[in-house]
């Protein structure tokens, strides 16, 4: 894990994406044929649901923008009680 760890965050990002895709696809063939009593491995379902999965995960994560921080100075902020509007932390102003 140290070395994903160690990689940019656009390849852990392609690696995982692999990963879930190879081993989605894989589940998602083989899950029908263990329920039908069977065990067969179908190549081409199985490359074809990959390569979706992968699309459909790789999409998501390069499209959808990252989730916005909020940086607080605690220096200049106090926390209220919801319910009885009382001061628990003061900033020291």
């Amino acid at each position: 894990m140290k070395l994903l760890n160690s990689l940019p965050t656009g390849v852990q990002t392609l690696l995982k994406g692999l990963a879930i895709s190879v081993f989605g696809a894989i589940v998602a063939v083989i899950a029908p044929s263990i329920q039908n009593g069977t065990f067969v491995f179908d190549w081409t379902v199985i490359w074809h649901t990959g390569v979706a999965a992968g699309l459909a995960y790789l999409g998501q994560k390069f499209v959808t923008p990252p989730p916005t921080t909020i940086k607080i100075d605690p220096s200049k902020t106090s926390v209220i009680d919801k319910n009885t509007k009382e001061v628990i932390v003061n900033s020291g102003k």
